[in-house]
């Protein structure tokens, strides 16, 4: 049996060693600076992995060299959501990953900026894609727009800063599992899925996506800072609504679990759904 951390682990080494050759220089050097540090900080990569692994999952037999710049393309966009949400407008947080956040360094104008770089270049990659069908590159830059776009990440996040929007389903749905939908649709897209797969991993990314965020809500409010790496109980000192603030400590846990088990339920039947079965028990499997 795959040890799944060791397998993500490995994976997302993979994905840096492809993510140096990727990011782009120019000028201003300060703005290529920002990009690059932003890119290069750390982060478990779950993102591109997971069009990897739907992609594998519906045709083991795909090359992942015809589409990992499409892969790489959503690690640009989520890191700049990432210095986005830093900002002082936003969460105003001075580390991420334990280092100093994009606007600490660069200012905020140059992180603005890094980030809708960021934005934009990942298009710029999708659409240079010389070895996938246009058709195939449309439905993909589609299904990305609308995940990370007003209709999911950019309105979840609208929600989370608007101290009167108390609806948490919304806001982690959109702002977390629609952006994992999204990659898990990618993958089964460009594996020349069908209709009903592509169903199956857009579920099956939303499941997956939610149990996660509740997760991190749990491990927020009772985790070991030192297992999980992170400072804790933020949210609370941000007087931000959590699961366990809504639904209570106990129901979370349990609600998390349940979504897990239907997330593999939506994928149990693919040609090749082993890896995704065990990203899902390992979401709910964080040490507290």
């Amino acid at each position: 049996m795959t040890d799944i951390k060791i397998y993500l682990k490995q994976k997302a080494e993979l994905i840096n060693t492809y993510l140096k050759n990727l990011i782009p220089k120019g000028t201003p050097k300060e703005l290529f600076d920002a990009m690059e540090y932003s890119l290069t900080v750390g982060g478990k990569r779950i993102r591109p992995i997971l069009i990897i692994e739907s992609s594998k999952a519906v045709n083991p037999d795909v090359d992942i060299e015809d589409f990992i710049d499409v892969a790489l393309s959503v690690e640009f966009i989520h890191t700049y959501s990432l210095i986005h949400d830093d900002l002082p407008a936003m969460d105003d947080d001075d580390l991420r990953r334990g280092k100093p956040t994009c606007h600490k360094v660069f200012g905020e104008a140059i992180a603005i900026l890094a980030g809708d770089g960021l934005l934009t270049y990942a298009f710029e990659l999708i659409s240079g894609n010389q070895k996938i069908t246009p058709d195939k590159l449309l439905k993909v830059i589609n299904v990305i727009s609308n995940s990370v776009g007003v209709y999911g990440m950019v309105g979840g996040q609208a929600g989370d800063i608007l101290e009167n929007f108390k609806d948490i389903d919304f806001i982690h749905t959109h702002k977390t599992a629609k952006f994992i939908s999204g990659c898990c649709q990618v993958g089964g897209i460009l594996a020349g899925a069908s209709k009903k797969e592509i169903e199956n991993l857009k579920n099956y990314g939303l499941y997956i996506g939610i149990a996660f965020q509740i997760w991190d809500d749990i491990l927020d409010e009772i985790g070991d800072e030192e297992k999980v790496g992170k400072k804790l109980h933020k949210d609370k000192e941000k007087n931000k609504i959590t699961y366990p603030s809504v639904y209570g400590l106990d129901n979370s846990i349990k609600m998390a679990k349940d979504y897990v088990e239907k997330a593999k339920q939506e994928v149990k039947y693919l040609k090749n759904p082993d890896i995704l079965i065990s990203i899902a028990d390992y979401i709910v499997s964080r040490e507290l």
